[in-house]
C-alpha cells in the first residue's frame, strides 16, 4: 500500500464478459489497490451476479475507508448490465463522487474478416 497525500482517488472499473476488475489509483495513476470478482473465490457465471459484485464492492469500500479517502473519480470501461448497480452503490456511501467517465471504445466497423476456407 502506498501512502496517500491527497484525499481523492480514481476507481477504474473494467467489465469483461466473465469478470469485473477494480483498480484504485491515485491521481497520477499509481496503483494503490486492486481486486476482482474472481479473487473472491467465485467461479463461472456466478461472477457477474449482483451479489458477487456487491461483496467485492464492500471489500473495495473498506479499503477506501482505511486509506482515508473522501473523494472519488470513477472510470468505467466495457459493457455490462451492472454498471448502474455499481454507481448506485457508491452514491449510497459517504464518498463524494467528483466525476464519472465511461471510456468504452466502440469499433467503427473494424478490420475486414478473413475469407472462410472452402472444404
Amino acid at each position: 500500500m502506498l501512502p496517500i497525500k491527497s484525499k481523492s482517488l480514481v476507481l477504474k472499473t473494467l467489465f469483461t464478459s466473465t469478470n469485473i476488475l477494480y483498480c484504485l489509483t491515485n491521481i497520477q495513476g499509481s496503483v494503490i489497490f486492486w481486486t476482482s470478482v474472481g479473487t473472491q473465490k467465485i467461479k463461472g457465471t456466478k461472477k457477474i451476479t449482483s451479489t458477487a459484485i456487491e461483496t467485492t464492492l464492500k471489500q473495495l469500500f473498506k479499503e477506501v475507508n482505511i486509506l482515508g479517502c473522501k473523494y472519488l473519480h470513477i472510470q468505467l470501461k466495457g459493457f455490462n448490465k451492472n454498471k448502474k448497480f455499481i454507481l448506485k452503490f457508491f452514491k449510497q456511501t459517504k464518498l463524494e463522487i467528483l466525476s464519472i467517465s465511461d471510456q468504452t471504445s466502440l469499433p467503427h466497423n473494424g478490420c475486414k474478416i478473413r475469407k472462410a476456407k472452402r472444404i
